[in-house]
């Protein structure tokens, strides 16, 4: 039983080890001129589509935010952001990339305070 403890433990300080060791990233940007669903639609296909499979995106447009968050690190740049953004027909403002977890647009927007 001890034996079966031991190895219990060390399993799961291996996984926890593991888990905290993984580096996230998000790029978190203010999109200005959505009004309406379809344009949060938009931008989110958009997003989704330069970000890749790998990616969480999460956009709102009562908010005017939208978040590309990463488990792992990512090459997409603020630039790369605006540039999708602006080429389905809205501004950008604010655009942060962050070294922490942002899944939702809500966390996005408590984020942006920060910057």
């Amino acid at each position: 039983m001890n034996k079966i403890l031991k190895l219990f433990l060390t399993v799961l300080t291996f996984f926890m080890i593991q888990t905290s060791l993984k580096a996230e990233q998000a790029l978190i940007g203010v999109v200005n001129g959505m009004v309406c669903m379809e344009c949060q639609k938009k931008v989110e296909a958009a997003l989704t589509e330069k970000a890749g499979t790998k990616a969480t995106v999460d956009v709102s447009w009562p908010e005017n935010v939208a978040v590309v968050s990463f488990e792992g690190t990512t090459n997409l740049t603020e630039a790369d952001f605006k540039n999708v953004v602006e080429g389905v027909g809205f501004t950008t403002g604010k655009i942060v990339k962050v070294d922490e977890q942002v899944r939702t647009a809500a966390d996005g927007v408590v984020t942006l305070k920060k910057f």
